[in-house]
C-alpha cells in the first residue's frame, strides 16, 4: 500500500473542513493552477507546492473557508432579486455579499477569521495597484 503524500492529506482535511463549515457533505475541494474559483459545491483552491509553504497553505485555507461560508450563508435567490443590473454596481453588490458571509463566519469561528485574514494579507501583498502605489518613484528630488 502506498503512503499518502502530505499534499493529499492537506486536500482531504481542507475538504472536510469546507464540508463542515458549509454544513454540506457534498462539498469538494480540489487544487488548481488556474484562478481559484467555486462553482456549485466544487471549490478550486490555489495549488500549494509539495513542501506546503505556510503562505500557500494559508491562501488555500482562506479561499476554501470563504467559499464554504458563501455556501452556508448566501441565498442566491434573495441576492439575485436585489442585485443591480449595471456591471460596476453588481460587482460592488457581490463583493459586499462576500464580505457579509465572511463576517458572519469570522465572528463565530476564530480559526476561520485567522485564515481569512491571512489570505487577505497575502492577496493585498500581490495586488498590482497597491504595489504601484508603494513603489519608490523614479524621480529625483534634485533638478
Amino acid at each position: 500500500m502506498t503512503e499518502r503524500s502530505p499534499i493529499d492529506a492537506f486536500k482531504d482535511v481542507l475538504s472536510g473542513v469546507a464540508r463542515s463549515i458549509a454544513r454540506d457533505l457534498e462539498v469538494e475541494v480540489a487544487f488548481t493552477a488556474d484562478t481559484p474559483h467555486a462553482v456549485g459545491k466544487a471549490i478550486k483552491v490555489p495549488t500549494p507546492a509539495r513542501a506546503l509553504p505556510a503562505d500557500q497553505v494559508a491562501l488555500a485555507r482562506g479561499f476554501a473557508d470563504a467559499s464554504a461560508l458563501k455556501l452556508r450563508y448566501h441565498d442566491a435567490k434573495v441576492h439575485a432579486s436585489f442585485a443591480p443590473g449595471e456591471a460596476v454596481a453588481r460587482a460592488v453588490f457581490d463583493a459586499v455579499e462576500q464580505a457579509r458571509v465572511e463576517a458572519i463566519g469570522s465572528r463565530s469561528m476564530a480559526g476561520v477569521r485567522a485564515n481569512l485574514n491571512e489570505a487577505l494579507a497575502l492577496r493585498l501583498k500581490s495586488d498590482a495597484i497597491r504595489r504601484a502605489r508603494s513603489a519608490p518613484s523614479g524621480r529625483s528630488s534634485q533638478a
